[in-house]
């Protein structure tokens, strides 16, 4: 899986800029959730203007080819981006890097009343996946982060025990620049050099790594358990809820179409 940039792309050229707002999920994504469309409380991506109605907001989950993790594609305001990550236990959805120059960025939509749509949505669009069962290893740790992430926490090691042979997995949650979303590095090294996996763009769920895309073994999902405090740093990753940062409280949600599932 290419690195996604998470972030903003123009919507100015959309064929029916006016009509329906169409589903945001990317093409070539093998597994759609339905489509939800609400309305914010103010803009993102724009100055509000006296008189301006609630922008809307366009919410559609995927997955990719091969993968186990779920993000939330997004469009609001001329802006979009595939890679949001929803936060099931402070109902809020994290986006992902930042958007064009001159725009004001705020990563954290509050979900409101469109908390049930993503609690159905996601993660489990695919929730029957090949797992491998990790234990805590006390061993130096990589770094497996990508070079330019803005804000990250500890590796931990791991030694995938449901495996024929060990192997060694670094897990490591870090941060895009300007971004909400917090995903999780993997990198797997088998001791035998058949293979080696690294992917950046995992996430946690209930102490379950969701890989973005498939190592050489046929697993996509690594069971970490209570993961010693991964999810502790992955909360404390996501940027601070001050108002200024928030891009909206989601006030009513309009309806859905249905997608694929």
């Amino acid at each position: 899986m290419e690195r996604p940039d998470g972030g903003s792309r123009s919507l100015v050229d959309a064929p029916d800029a006016t009509g329906e707002p169409e589903a945001p999920a990317p093409p070539d994504a093998d597994v759609v959730g339905p489509t939800v469309v609400c309305r914010l409380g103010r803009r993102e991506c724009d100055h509000r203007r006296a008189g301006d109605t609630p922008p809307t907001l366009t919410l559609q989950s995927w997955t990719p080819r091969g993968a186990a993790a779920t993000y939330v594609a997004w469009e609001v305001d001329g802006c979009g981006g595939h890679f949001g990550v929803f936060d099931r236990d402070r109902e809020r959805l994290l986006l992902g890097e930042g958007t064009p120059a001159g725009r004001r960025w705020r990563p954290v939509v509050e979900t409101g009343p469109a908390t049930e749509f993503l609690l159905d949505a996601t993660p489990d669009i695919r929730p029957s996946v090949p797992r491998a069962e990790a234990t805590a290893l006390d061993t130096p740790a990589l770094d497996p982060r990508p070079a330019d992430a803005t804000a990250w926490g500890e590796t931990r090691a791991f030694t995938l025990s449901s495996w024929t042979r060990p192997a060694t997995a670094h897990v490591q949650p870090w941060r895009p620049l300007n971004g909400g979303a917090v995903y999780v590095a993997c990198r797997i090294d088998d001791p035998g050099d058949r293979f080696s996996y690294h992917g950046w763009f995992g996430t946690l769920d209930s102490g379950v790594v969701r890989l973005g895309r498939r190592p050489a073994p046929a697993f996509v999902a690594v069971e970490l358990g209570d993961g010693a405090g991964l999810a502790d740093d992955v909360a404390e990753l996501v940027p601070d809820r001050c108002s200024t940062r928030v891009v909206s409280d989601v006030l009513s949600v309009d309806g859905d179409s249905e997608g694929q599932v």
